[in-house]
């Protein structure tokens, strides 16, 4: 049963569509952003992580449908789909995920910001590129104790390069950006409504080093959230702004 759930997952690893499709809302060409991708399809690079990365994800996957916190429960009131969630519901793509390493190789921060971990597969990818960096830290959130006990075992398997607080990052993250640390790479993925995500990306602008990358994933979760977008992407704080396929929205600070 284990080999063949490793030749499936060989299978789809290399089967896969390679390309994500880039949108641009606002650019500048003397910003990094738009410099380093130019072309109007991204076509990322596996790194040597990720096949272990999709291995780990599938045996998570294996362990079956998860309780979801009951915070969210509580604040999104559109949810529809019960109280639990498989793995791979709420995973990043093996494709995106190979895009964070490799934007994580290029841009070299010192320090990213995730919330929220769910099982560490967008945490595995990033410290991927940590790893090949070897330098920076990857501070991550998760108010849910039973996803956040899975992803900190998984996360250890790539790297321990990072920090992950089981509760939110409105509650936590300034007691954990000390010494003046800024966040130069954010990554938005909590609670999918403008009500959530909007404060979260102000707190995150306040607390970011210039010409800082802030990525807000499930862009396409609903009506509001694409409204959310359009406003976000419109924000004169950013110089460049561009969705990748129709999920994930990526923007860069003004220096």
């Amino acid at each position: 049963m284990l080999q063949m759930a490793k030749r499936t997952i060989k299978r789809l690893f290399f089967t896969e569509k390679r390309e994500i499709p880039i949108c641009w809302v606002r650019h500048s060409q003397t910003y990094w952003l738009t410099q380093q991708f130019a072309e109007d399809i991204i076509k990322p690079k596996k790194s040597p992580y990720s096949q272990k990365i999709e291995q780990i994800a599938s045996e998570t996957n294996s362990l079956g449908r998860q309780p979801l916190w009951d915070g969210y429960l509580t604040n999104d009131p559109a949810n529809d789909r019960g109280s639990t969630r498989m793995p791979n519901n709420v995973r990043t793509a093996s494709v995106m995920g190979d895009f964070y390493t490799s934007l994580v190789t290029k841009r070299r921060p010192n320090l990213i910001v995730e919330f929220g971990t769910a099982f560490g597969v967008s945490g595995m990818y990033f410290l991927a590129g940590l790893e090949a960096n070897q330098e920076g830290e990857l501070l991550t959130f998760e108010p849910n104790k039973i996803w956040a006990d899975i992803a900190r075992k998984n996360l250890n398997q790539i790297s321990n390069r990072f920090n992950l607080t089981i509760g939110t990052f409105e509650e936590n993250i300034d007691q954990l950006l000390l010494n003046s640390k800024t966040i130069d790479v954010a990554f938005i993925d909590a609670i999918h409504t403008s009500e959530f995500v909007i404060p979260q990306l102000n707190i995150v602008i306040e607390r970011s080093s210039p010409q800082a990358i802030i990525i807000i994933d499930d862009i396409n979760f609903s009506e509001d959230m694409k409204n959310c977008w359009e406003e976000v992407s419109a924000d004169s704080r950013f110089a460049a702004s561009a969705k990748l396929g129709n999920r994930v929205g990526i923007l860069e600070l003004k220096s």
